[in-house]
């Protein structure tokens, strides 16, 4: 008897397997299927519901910030559409005079009061040219005039390395990569994010708003250079441009987070730019608890 030989994967592969459902329809024979899902799709969850959110929703509310991740947050809680109008004031406070806390804390009050003087002055400005042009005889639309801010939210993030040095954006490539490798090697450092609100006081008593501001801290600690963050993943992560526009360099959303970040200690909303809690909180204070405020302009927790 000739000795069989092994069949080659060729010769039972060389055409596709049949199609059952097809061939069994040219049959005449049934075919059980599942039957199609029933019913529609349950909504998407819809936004929280929060008397200041209320309020925010049906007010004219400016976030004085170019920052799509700070936007992005709001959206979140059912302000797709705020209007952002940024500070155009440089941020250019000394920091040799003042620390981390009280740099961040100002640079974030004048952004705040930067937008909401420049929007009441806008509003003054059409008022007055519409009071010349009815007195001039044309005609006015009353529904295209802007409205005096009800809320302007600033803020401003900056990070603190453990030998208390403030970092920002990165002003290079060259740069980038050398504060990366810095936070590395020194692990740990501080993320500060000062929040500043501003409304108009309802009794127009001076200085004519109401503003309190917060500084929230999160402490965040980068892997080790033994534990996959050498200096080429480094490297390739600054080449991606991802941390290019952010404080410290790096997104903890993003890429950044999952290649450089080991752990994080506090909020993490407040390391993407925005601590979303204590925001809605001090916008409590400047629309509905002004009396709280006893006279004081800024408030600082």
């Amino acid at each position: 008897m000739d000795k069989k030989q092994p069949l080659l994967s060729e010769d039972y592969l060389a055409d596709p397997p049949p199609s059952y459902v097809a061939a069994s329809g040219e049959n005449g024979l049934p075919v059980r299927q599942p039957p199609p899902p029933q019913g529609r799709r349950p909504p998407p969850p819809g936004p929280i519901e929060l008397p200041i959110l209320k309020y925010m929703r049906s007010h004219r509310v400016i976030l004085a910030s170019a920052s799509p991740r700070r936007r992005g947050l709001l959206g979140q809680l059912g302000l797709p559409n705020i209007e952002v109008i940024p500070s155009v004031k440089p941020e250019n406070l000394p920091k040799e005079q003042l620390d981390a806390f009280e740099y961040v804390s100002a640079t974030a009050q004048q952004k705040a009061l930067d937008v909401y003087q420049l929007a009441i002055k806008k509003v003054a400005d059409a008022t007055e040219a519409a009071e010349k042009a009815r007195e001039n005889g044309e005609t006015v639309d009353d529904t295209t005039m802007p409205k005096d801010p009800d809320l302007v939210i600033a803020a401003d993030t900056v990070i603190v390395t453990r030998d208390g040095v403030v970092l920002e954006k990165p002003p290079s490539e060259q740069a980038h990569i050398r504060m990366l490798r810095h936070l590395r090697d020194t692990r740990t450092h501080r993320v500060l994010t000062a929040v500043c609100c501003v409304a108009p006081k309802a009794d127009a008593s001076f200085p004519g708003y109401a503003m309190s501001s917060h500084i929230e801290e999160t402490k965040v600690t980068f892997a080790k250079a033994s534990d996959g963050l050498a200096d080429d993943v480094i490297d390739a992560y600054v080449k991606t441009r991802e941390g290019v526009d952010k404080a410290g360099g790096y997104a903890v959303q993003g890429i950044g987070g999952m290649m450089l970040v080991e752990k994080i200690e506090g909020s993490v909303d407040n390391v993407v730019g925005l601590p979303v809690r204590q925001c809605l909180q001090i916008c409590e204070k400047v629309v509905f608890k002004q009396e709280d405020e006893s006279g004081s302009e800024a408030e600082e927790d």
